[in-house]
């Protein structure tokens, strides 16, 4: 259910912002996420336990929040180069999955470009 939900959150906000990248539209929804339930404690897991972070990710979504988040975190299809090779991804890797020339960079770390939103 979690993933139609989901879906229908990033329809809305694209609907309202249609200049947003995907990456845009995912930073405000995980960066507006809330790590309590609706009842205001903990997020319970399977176990009746506090759940960790790997069992909620970013947490409950918020749509009125995603909606206008204040700050994005954005990323172009460009800037996971870097990244691949920062994870040890060798050239003939790379190329295939870009498609085109690149410059090989090693010990860089991926850098998102932060966007103040009006």
């Amino acid at each position: 259910m979690a993933c139609a939900h989901l879906a229908g959150i990033a329809a809305l906000i694209k609907s309202v912002h249609p200049e947003w990248s995907p990456a845009a539209i995912k930073s405000a929804i995980m960066t507006t996420a809330s790590q309590v339930g609706r009842n205001g404690h903990a997020i319970i897991d399977e176990r009746e336990l506090p759940a960790d972070v790997f069992a909620i990710g970013s947490g409950h979504v918020n749509p009125p929040k995603a909606h206008e988040p204040g700050l994005v975190f954005d990323i172009q299809p460009d800037d996971y180069i870097p990244y691949l090779c920062g994870l040890g991804y060798t050239p003939k890797y790379i190329q295939l999955m870009v498609g085109n020339r690149f410059q090989m960079t090693h010990g860089s770390s991926l850098r998102s470009k932060p966007i103040l939103v009006d």
